[in-house]
């Protein structure tokens, strides 16, 4: 049968024939003109020179310069030429170099179009010879990309694709040829006429410490590194089971403070450089990918990215990246680093690198990774919640003491059995017999609610290429599934990087791309919660199998509620795709001047869906008493829908300049300059309707006219209208660096960028920002310690610098929202969206940086110290106003914060027998011990005298939460009440300075305090919510084919509000349906057990009773809510969240490689790992993760161990 052309195989077909046509006459033409060019070369040249007395290195450079041509010589050949003096009209070029080498003893050859001088005359017949050759490395695979050389000259080549070489040479006497390529040592080996050479190249550990830090718009040499920049490479931090890249940075970079606070799939952590440097704007480090600035794939509040108690399950900018793409990661901590980059690189920068090709055959490796994740479970330290028999206690109690329960009638367990008791249901043997079910069933709600998963990583990549064309392609699959039921993140990824040379182009193309799906419970059913804090003594199911549902109340009504049910009515997914390209170009003008350019562009879409389907609690509260005037959902459920879309590109133009002056060679400048525009923006739109049907098809119901509440109230709302929202960020910059070295004793950088903004000042001069630094690098080694046999190398860096910030969200004029149309104005309305602020500035941080460098003992200690301090001036600051003007809040410039702090990093190699055993590795040991030091506090003056708190209006969660600004305290430190005892007469926690007894007393005295002044009273101050001490300890272990590793990372500095034990999920009068936490087994019981314990009694009537603080006379300063409220929140719940855990333990093995040859590999490896294997805290944790907080209005899932088994083939 006849194909047609759109029936795919043929019409492909055909393209490929064509395409390969195409190339095919490209490269005879292009051959020809080669040979066409080559013919007539010199005969076209016509040369004109006048010169008097001049050396011979300016004759060949005049020459270069009027002919194009390169020319190939040894320098101390040329030397000792004598100065002589020429001139020549219209001459062509053979002529000249026949008369002004013949003079001198020289000769000259053309080779491949460049021009070879060598010593003596060449003789007729002995003009030329043939080197032919082979370089492998030690296992003797082909090694293609090696320079060979000849020394003395620059003439050389390449080796190909099977390793070999070739190469045509003026006969000389004494010729040796040098072979170089990067890891290796390099090798001279002497031509004494054999027909073939045999290299074989050994590795260099020298040459492989040769690391280049890459900051984006620089490469450089880290002996030459002026500014503070950690650099780690990928494979030296990759843990499998770990498949985010920020997660693999805990303890690993000193300065570094790393957050974790929840475990839950794909949940991204905090992370802190050097400190917090602003109060309102966001805090998180700037994220670039290969030079182009990375984004976050929705605009979030900063407000809330920086809130503590924020679980951000978004994904921030790097969530879509493959961790296998990635080659390295440079961390930029001071102003000289991070200047180039301008005001959003105030809180440092982490740069990523992509693997690229490397030059040699097609290289094919597959790695997959199974991952196996643990549920929580009751036997878990972390896990400190009562049993069935000890919460079957507590009801015992409840019933002798006559506690009772509160508009409360949906009895079950122990209390819906002696209700059937006392109400003559059942006999006394049955209700014997049912309290005894409920003492030993111990419903495990953590195995109802979680699971034990596995999940599986898989990336297959290809690289190779030859040394003027390079390739590295790649796919991956991350399939991650939550330990909590229904949650899960799915990553699909791929990669591309090309890079081509020619001539003096040099040309890079990249496209990252990905598509992710994640999964999870709507926040609503707060699973953790209900986990924590349903009792053991309720059961799930009924004897036969079904679901046991009891009852909830919605204030009106009553509701069979089941988790279960909850779970599989319910939904939040949200999917997104995400793609960036890139395209490099770079010419080399001049020796030493290059002009590159770089033009990017990246969009990721995100879409969110939220629903309830009408069999929920959530729908139940929404319909309130079921009337018609009441009820806000009274036909199906609710669906939630957001979009968000986010489209970036970059442009920059810049040129860079290197020089080396002086005979000797010591004198070394460079620069670089540039133009950058760049251009941001987040369009997005949400909406919420009712009425919606998901077994029906995802439909959705008209609501009849007369609820009225529902049309008055609900579909009036910008929820349920829908909400539009743009925010359109356009830059330009300029930007420029240059240095100076000396010997390489002494390096000089100063860089420098300008920006301005249409977001501050209505004055031209505020809308500028200028960014500048400066940095310098003495090698003390070379300079004064060259004779120090022991000491290596040691130098001294140290910059000074500015940084700024923005925020996005300001601007120096009133902008006013057009709003809807109002049927009671019957018009429409606008409201104040911003504020006038013509005066509001920069923020502007100085950065001073002070690094020592060394490595001593033959490199056996390696490492690095260094002294931070950071200072804020006009720190963006909230400042309340009447409510008259529009808005109750705007921005000004009133804060000063101040950051300092020490690094340490070290590299130790106690044992390295390597390259020893018979040619087999023998045994390494490797430690790198990492330490980081920040200390944050408020410095400027207090807004009033009594106190210090920098805000207008605050409120007493505020204090206890550290969401506060006070002068002279660090950010995020938070306050408690002051726990005094409990009451002998019920046990209810009694605090200092609100006794009851001294009511009256203490409203006279806090009613003439201004309320920050009562806080300050009623409190005390607890500590930091972020830890100022951070590090990790990573050991090596390495013998024959196996090599061992562990990281152990470490916390100080920070306390830990305990999880509730009393107040919103925790409870002191638990209904029926309750759990209580483990520390109630020892609780206040009768008079006289305060003197043994801490923990309150069980909530009677009287202590119901509303606090003296809540009545009218105290509301211009209430400072709590009730007395369990405060005792949630006082310091007795307070302790240490220092730590240290065993974040990761690998065991690897590589094949041998003889075996790896046979089966047809190139290598092969198998790792097994685990992760998050244990944690020291303090004791009074009771096994609470460090990383979970009281603080937060929900339980969050500590973090899970984890272990993988990793295998990676490559052929």
């Amino acid at each position: 049968m006849k194909k047609k052309r759109d029936d795919g195989i043929p019409v492909r077909g055909t393209c490929v024939k064509k395409w390969f046509l195409v190339m095919k006459l490209i490269c005879v033409f292009t051959l020809f003109l080669l040979f066409k060019v080559s013919a007539n070369g010199l005969a076209q040249k016509k040369i004109n020179l006048d010169l008097e007395r001049v050396s011979m290195l300016e004759i060949i450079q005049e020459l270069r310069q009027q002919t194009g041509y390169k020319f190939f010589f040894n320098h101390n050949e040329l030397k000792k030429v004598k100065d002589v003096s020429v001139k020549f009209v219209d001459e062509e070029l053979e002529r000249v170099l026949d008369v002004v080498l013949g003079n001198v003893n020289l000769a000259y050859r053309i080779e491949q179009g460049v021009i070879i001088i060598v010593p003596g005359k060449v003789k007729d017949g002995e003009k030329e010879v043939r080197i032919v050759g082979s370089v492998t490395d030690e296992k003797k695979h082909p090694l293609p990309g090696v320079t060979v050389i000849v020394k003395g000259l620059t003439l050389g080549t390449t080796t190909g694709v099977n390793g070999r070489f070739s190469l045509t040479l003026p006969r000389m006497e004494n010729v040796s040829l040098l072979f170089s390529f990067i890891g290796m040592e390099t090798q001279e080996v002497k031509y004494t006429g054999q027909d073939t050479i045999r290299v074989v190249m050994k590795e260099s550990a020298e040459q492989l410490d040769e690391v280049i830090v890459r900051t984006g718009y620089q490469n450089i040499d880290k002996r030459k590194l002026t500014s503070a920049v950690q650099t780690i490479k990928m494979d030296d931090i990759k843990v499998a089971g770990v498949n985010t890249i920020d997660q693999m940075l805990e303890g690993r970079i000193p300065g570094m403070i790393f957050m974790q606070n929840s475990g839950q799939v794909g949940a991204a952590p905090r992370l802190r450089i050097r400190g917090t440097s602003t109060v309102l704007g966001n805090r998180e480090p700037l994220w670039v990918l290969d030079g182009v600035v990375l984004t976050d794939p929705v605009n979030v509040d900063p407000a809330q990215i920086n809130d503590l108690d924020f679980v951000n399950l978004l994904g921030n900018a790097i969530s879509g990246l493959n961790p296998n793409d990635i080659e390295q990661i440079d961390v930029l901590k001071d102003a000289s680093a991070t200047a180039l980059y301008g005001a959003k690189a105030g809180n440092g920068v982490i740069v990523i690198t992509t693997k690229k090709g490397k030059i040699g055959p097609p290289s094919v490796t597959y790695s997959v990774t199974g991952t196996y994740t643990r549920r929580p479970r009751y036997s878990d330290r972390a896990i400190y919640l009562m049993n069935s028999k000890e919460r079957v206690d507590v009801s015992r109690e409840m019933v002798e003491r006559k506690i009772y329960y509160d508009n409360f009638s949906a009895w079950t367990g122990y209390e819906a059995a002696i209700q059937d008791y006392f109400s003559g249901a059942i006999s006394y043997e049955e209700y014997n017999k049912t309290v005894g079910y409920y003492e030993t069933l111990n419903t495990d709600w953590f195995d109802l609610i979680c699971r034990d998963v596995f999940s599986h990583n898989h990336t297959l990549s290809l690289s190779g290429g030859a040394s003027n064309m390079r390739y590295y392609a790649s796919i991956g699959m991350n399939d991650e599934n939550g330990t909590i039921k229904g949650e899960n993140n799915k990553r699909y990824s791929t990669s591309l990087n090309l890079t081509a040379n020619y001539e003096k182009f040099s040309v890079q193309f990249q496209i990252q791309g990905n598509v992710s799906s994640r999964n999870y419970n709507p926040s609503e059913l707060g699973l953790l919660n209900y986990a924590y804090n349903t009792s053991r003594a309720v059961p799930a199911f009924y004897s036969d199998g079904s679901r046991y549902f009891y009852q909830r109340f919605n204030n009106y009504q009553l509701f069979d509620f089941n988790v279960l049910n909850e779970m599989e009515n319910s939904s939040d997914k949200t999917t997104g795709s995400a793609i960036n390209t890139k395209a490099h170009v770079l010419y080399n003008v001049l020796d030493g001047l290059r002009l590159e350019g770089t033009l990017s562009y990246a969009t990721s879409n995100m879409n969110q869906e939220v629903y309830f389907t009408e069999n929920t609690y959530y729908v139940y509260q929404l319909r309130g008493d079921q009337t018609e005037r009441n009820d806000l959902c009274p036909i199906g459920g609710e669906f939630r829908e957001s979009n968000v879309r986010n489209v970036n590109w970059m442009a920059r133009l810049q040129a860079n300049y290197t020089k080396t002056l002086g005979k000797e060679g010591k004198h070394y400048l460079n620069g670089s300059a540039g133009i950058e525009v760049s251009s941001q923006k987040y369009s997005g739109f949400s909406i919420t309707r009712r009425g919606f049907n998901l077994e029906r098809g995802k439909t959705f119901s008209p609501i009849p006219a007369n609820y009225t509440q529902y049309h008055a109230n609900f579909m009036q709302s910008a929820a349920a209208l829908g909400v539009l929202s743009d925010n359109l960020t356009n830059t330009m910059a300029w930007y420029a660096m240059a240095g100076y070295g000396y010997d390489d004793r002494y390096l000089f950088n100063i860089h420098v960028r300008t920006e301005s903004s249409n977001l501050f000042g209505m004055r031209a001069n505020d809308r500028v920002m200028p960014i500048w630094a400066l940095s310098g690098r003495w090698n003390i080694k070379k300079d004064i310690l060259e004779s120090v046999a022991w000491i290596d190398d040691i130098a001294l860096r140290g910059s000074f610098g500015y940084q700024g910030n923005m925020l996005s969200n300001q601007t120096p004029n009133m902008i006013i929202q057009k709003g809807g149309y109002n049927n009671k104005y019957e018009e429409y309305i606008s409201t104040v969206a911003s504020f006038p602020n013509p005066d509001l500035k920069w923020e502007k941080t100085a950065s001073t940086n002070i690094t020592l460098d060394f490595s001593v003992l033959n490199n056996k200690i390696n490492g690095s110290v260094s002294w931070y301090y950071k200072k804020t001036k006009d720190a963006f600051m909230s400042k309340m106003v009447s409510e008259i003007n529009g808005v109750t809040s705007y921005v000004i410039n009133n804060g000063t914060l101040e950051n300092k702090g020490v690094e340490l990093a070290f590299n130790f190699i106690p044992i390295n027998r390597a390259n020893v055993s018979g040619g087999k590795r023998g045994f390494v040991w490797r430690i790198d011990p990492q330490l980081g030091q920040v200390l944050n506090k408020l410095i400027n003056k207090a807004v009033n005298n009594r106190n210090n708190v920098m805000r207008d209006e605050i409120t007493y969660d505020d204090m206890l939460t550290g969401n506060v600004e006070l002068a002279g305290t660090p950010l995020n430190t938070f306050y408690s009440y002051k726990f005094k005892g409990l009451s002998p007469e019920d046990g209810s926690p009694i605090f200092y300075d609100t006794e009851a007894e001294l009511a009256n007393e203490y409203h006279e005295k806090y009613s003439v305090m201004e309320k920050e002044d009562v806080f300050l009273t009623v409190m005390e101050k607890s500590g930091r919510r972020e830890p100022y001490i951070q590090g990790g300890i990573s050991n090596y272990f390495g013998y024959r084919n196996f090599g061992l590793s562990f990281n152990l990372t470490y916390s100080l500095g920070n306390k830990v509000r305990l999880l509730k034990l009393c107040s919103s999920y925790g409870v002191t009068t638990p209904y029926p349906q309750d759990n209580l936490r483990k520390e109630f087994v020892n609780r206040w019981r009768k008079p006289g057990d305060e003197e043994y314990t801490n923990i309150p009694g069980l909530k009677t009537g009287a202590a119901n009773a509303s606090p003296w603080w809540s009545e009218t006379r105290a509301a211009t300063y209430r400072f709590a809510g009730s007395i369990y409220d405060m005792y949630d929140n006082s310091n007795i719940r307070v302790v240490k969240g220092d730590y240290l855990r065993l974040s990761s333990l690998s065991l690897r093995y590589n094949l041998e490689d003889r075996f790896c040859k046979k089966i047809g590999l190139k290598s092969a490896y198998i790792n097994l790992t685990g992760t998050n294997l244990f944690t020291l805290a303090h004791n009074k944790l009771k096994g609470q993760d460090p990383a979970q907080s009281g603080s937060t209005p929900n339980v969050n899932l500590s973090i899970r161990p984890s272990f993988s088994c990793n295998i990676s083939v490559t052929f």
